[in-house]
């Protein structure tokens, strides 16, 4: 670091002070002196010393040259006979040829720089340095413009920062706005340095998933708080010998125990759908609390049990709570993000009666004990329909604009049709990643103008078709044209996925689409939070879900008949479709 300080050569001085770690190449000790710079900053800002760590940001060599440059005493040396001055009277000789260097000069000031960062050196030699702590602020240790970025999402301290990465997995960074890969992975390299004192990071949040083989992609089982597929009951607690179990010759089902029982229940819709994922939730959380909790399996509850989840699921706790959007392989998941609203307690009690009632139908329980329960009704106040407002989507494509003018990239392309796509299709989020370039079709209007279509498989296996409007047409253009595909769009093969990973024309998987939509949600509430908060607030809780919710509403408002819309969107019911016409009335704007 002296080295650098004085401007001396970087691969020379890795030889002399670092040669145990092999022969360096300049790019080689470049990094290394990034790694040193980074960690001497951190230490710097946990003494409060903000002017040492902004100093260590300064690189000498980057002040610009002006005027002629004036060589060094070495250069003036070789411009005279060898052993032809003695020292003092070449020194005297170069000061009456160039005289002093002006106080403002390129020289003078990257003098004062290396004599600031020497100092700043020297202190750091004497301070007494402690490791990093999971109490101590990330503005602390790390970059301020870095910590800011990070507060954006509720980093505030260097133990929510472990916690964050451990439980988002490789591509944590993805939520925060303006923190790239290559930024991300400095930061991971820092947390493994200090993982005595902050943690050790699991192999998910350094590796991608794909190099991480089944064996470490899948966690092995356990008999806590876990997911479904990892979740091992406590003896005794399986449901094998449940009390309300019915007689075994009576049974529909090749279940054995609780666990088995849902996944069949599961078992009647597609996996990854969006119902399949809601109803493994709310069945998922029910099965946990009764094991852990009530210290019983599923068969064995009772009317009174049923009434105490009613209650938990207002304030689940601490230890039933996590990161938002945490992978189910983390060791952070929880089964809940925090206390539900009334409008998802309710859903979530229909969903449980539910498999209670289908688990007895089948002749697995004998009783439904829900049965007894009565429904609590939700809020007396109207819960707002969960869409965007006119105001609040024209903010979103106001912010796709400029992001396509500040720094257009493929990602951003891919994300702007996807979010155009689906409010102009209202699409769910399942049918939107199956969609391919065989599902599309040029009809003819009643009117004899040529239109688009496109064949779309929905709920329960059922086909519809949903018109294409000429701006859902133009915007697939110029996503195709990205991914440089054939702009006749029938002119690609029919297995083309309509929406592709970046590097590869290969279909998205739904949790990746949603983590993309969740993402840029953040990001655009992050470039409107000074400027309209309630609005940019409302944006950052938006998904995938909002977005077929404000294509119906804002339908209504236009003047598309309930009965086209519902045909449009697949609803069974007209009651569906009709919540948009009230979730509307209700919506601020």
């Amino acid at each position: 670091m002296r080295c650098w300080a004085e401007g001396l050569d970087l691969v020379a001085s890795w030889n002399r002070y670092l040669s145990v770690q092999g022969v360096a190449d300049a790019r080689r000790a470049r990094g290394e002196l990034q790694r040193l710079l980074d960690q001497l900053r951190g230490v710097a800002s946990a003494q409060g010393r903000k002017d040492v760590a902004v100093l260590l940001r300064r690189d000498p060599e980057a002040i610009p040259e002006r005027g002629a440059p004036t060589p060094s005493l070495e250069e003036f040396r070789t411009q005279h006979p060898p052993d032809f001055y003695a020292e003092a009277e070449l020194v005297e000789l170069y000061q009456a040829e160039h005289g002093a260097l002006p106080s403002r000069s390129s020289g003078r000031r990257k003098q004062r720089l290396r004599t600031r960062l020497l100092a700043a050196l020297q202190w750091l030699e004497g301070v007494s340095v402690r490791a990093p702590a999971s109490g101590d602020l990330v503005s602390a240790w790390l970059d301020e413009r870095v910590a800011q970025r990070l507060a954006v999402v509720g980093i505030q301290t260097l133990g929510d920062l472990h916690g964050w990465v451990c439980s988002k997995g490789f591509h944590w960074q993805r939520a925060v706005p303006r923190l790239g890969a290559a930024g991300a992975a400095r930061i991971v390299r820092w947390l493994d340095e200090h993982q005595e004192t902050l943690g050790a990071l699991p192999s998910s949040a350094r590796l991608p998933r794909r190099s991480l083989g089944p064996a470490a992609a899948t966690p092995p089982p356990r008999a806590g708080i876990a997911p479904l597929e990892r979740f091992i009951p406590p003896p005794g607690l399986d449901g094998a010998q449940g009390r309300n179990r019915a007689a075994a010759e009576r049974c529909q089902l090749a279940a054995a125990d609780d666990l088995a029982a849902v996944r069949a229940w599961l078992a009647q819709w597609p996996a990854g759908t969006h119902t399949w994922r809601a109803y493994r939730k709310e069945a998922e959380r029910l099965l946990l609390w009764a094991v852990m909790l009530q210290r019983k399996p599923l068969s064995s509850l009772d009317t009174a049990d049923c009434a105490a989840y009613r209650d938990f699921l207002a304030a689940p706790g601490p230890a039933w709570t996590g990161p938002r959007s945490a992978q189910r392989s983390s060791e952070a998941w929880r089964p809940f993000e925090g206390p539900l609203s009334a409008r998802s307690r309710q859903q979530a009690l229909v969903i449980v009666r539910s498999l209670c009632e289908w688990l007895q139908r089948h002749h697995y329980l004998d009783t439904n004990p829900w049965g007894g329960v009565p429904h609590r009704p939700a809020a007396a106040s109207p819960t707002p329909l969960r869409a965007l407002s006119a105001h609040q989507w024209s903010l979103v494509q106001t912010w796709l604009a400029r992001e396509s003018e500040r720094a257009p990239s493929p990602a951003h392309h891919r994300l702007r049709f996807v979010l155009e796509f689906a409010y102009l299709t209202g699409l769910r989020l399942s049918e939107l990643v199956a969609c391919k370039v065989g599902g599309l079709q040029q009809v003819t209007n009643a009117d004899g103008s040529p239109a688009w279509a496109l064949q779309v498989v929905g709920h329960r296996g059922k086909q519809r078709e949903v018109p294409l409007p000429a701006a859902a047409i133009a915007c697939m253009q110029d996503y195709f044209a990205c991914r440089a595909l054939a702009i006749p769009l029938l002119g690609n093969p029919p297995d083309t996925p309509l929406i592709a990973h970046v590097a590869r024309n290969a279909p998205l998987s739904a949790a990746r689409l949603y983590e993309v939509l969740v993402h840029g949600f953040d990001c655009c509430a992050a470039e409107w939070l000074g400027h309209d908060r309630h609005a940019a607030e409302t944006i950052r809780e938006a998904s995938t879900h909002w977005l077929r919710h404000t294509h119906g509403s804002h339908a209504l408002a236009n003047g598309v008949p309930q009965g086209v819309l519902r045909a449009r969107l697949g609803h069974e019911s007209r009651a569906a479709t009709a919540l948009y016409a009230r979730g509307r009335k209700n919506q601020r704007p």
